[in-house]
């Protein structure tokens, strides 16, 4: 495990130790974070995501295995949440988004680059399978309530807040990739040199953004941030191994599932509430000690 975490763990993670030490060195504001933060967001994002969709074969995918994955994630986003809303008292938007750490995995830079260092490049389909859905169903839904709650705290009626809705860049990259892998096209030479290139733009800023933000930010301990680290690092991987042993016939691909769900909470949490203007301090400090603690969890599963 310490080979995975010198590479490919540190490395991607050293852009974010950069934006760190810019930030404490004056190079970088609070603001060019957020400016930075939202182009990834806008546009380097869903440039990612539709290339990601498109390439993905949906076809192979073990829906039954997603299936109990998702459901499991529905059920802890809705605990996380409440947790967060009724019992620590936090807005709803805030809330959202630790129900999101709880069950939104760093599958894409984090995981998946171990599973094919573990397992090779031609086992880690079920990782990837749970990148493209939840790219679909929890980042799209969490950005769509959030940009519906932004709506209605501006006072826009409900046709208003739709129509917000639907111009969201990452619901249009989705669909068509979407549309592409569905239909089995071939992405034009171009369109896909393209997408690869800016694409993969977007984590690197993302991870520099948060740097910069961090450097600010006091770690300092919540019962709020215990209660999603603890629902991120124990529950969610427990409770997908449950399911899935279970209810499951045996299969060589059901523990790259269970290590997907291992993985710390994803920084597009707190790259989401920076663009939706929401309280960082908590969701930052998931981000964080998921990624410390989840690397015993992960060299166990690995």
């Amino acid at each position: 495990m310490l080979g995975v975490l010198l590479d490919p763990i540190l490395p991607v993670f050293a852009i974010m130790f950069i934006g760190f030490f810019a930030g404490r060195l004056g190079k970088a504001s609070d603001e060019e974070a957020r400016i930075l933060n939202k182009f990834a967001m806008t546009v380097l994002l869903p440039i990612f995501v539709f290339r990601a969709v498109a390439l993905a074969p949906i076809t192979d995918f073990n829906l039954a295995a997603l299936a109990l994955y998702a459901a499991a994630q529905a059920v802890l986003y809705t605990l996380g949440y409440l947790l967060a809303r009724k019992v620590f008292r936090l807005g709803v938007s805030e809330s959202l988004l630790l129900g999101f750490c709880g069950v939104f995995a760093n599958n894409a830079y984090y995981v998946l680059p171990i599973a094919k260092l573990l397992y090779g490049d031609g086992s880690t389909l079920p990782v990837a399978s749970i990148v493209i859905m939840d790219a679909i169903l929890v980042f799209g839904g969490t950005m769509v309530a959030l940009e519906a709650r932004k709506g209605r705290d501006a006072g826009a009626g409900l046709a208003l807040v739709a129509a917000r809705i639907a111009k969201l860049p990452l619901l249009w990259a989705l669909a068509l990739g979407i549309v592409v892998s569905a239909g089995s096209l071939t992405l034009p030479a171009p369109i896909d040199t393209f997408t690869a290139f800016v694409g993969n733009a977007a984590s690197p800023i993302a991870l520099f953004a948060m740097g910069v933000i961090l450097s600010a930010t006091p770690l300092k301990p919540e019962p709020v941030v215990f209660a999603a680290s603890a629902i991120k690092v124990v529950i969610f991987p427990a409770t997908i191994a449950i399911l899935l042993y279970n209810l499951l016939p045996p299969a060589d691909t059901l523990p790259l599932f269970v290590l997907a769900s291992a993985g710390p909470a994803g920084v597009m949490a707190f790259s989401l509430a920076l663009l939706y203007s929401v309280r960082t301090d908590a969701i930052m400090q998931v981000t964080v000690w998921t990624s410390v603690l989840t690397l015993a969890s992960l060299a166990f599963l690995a």
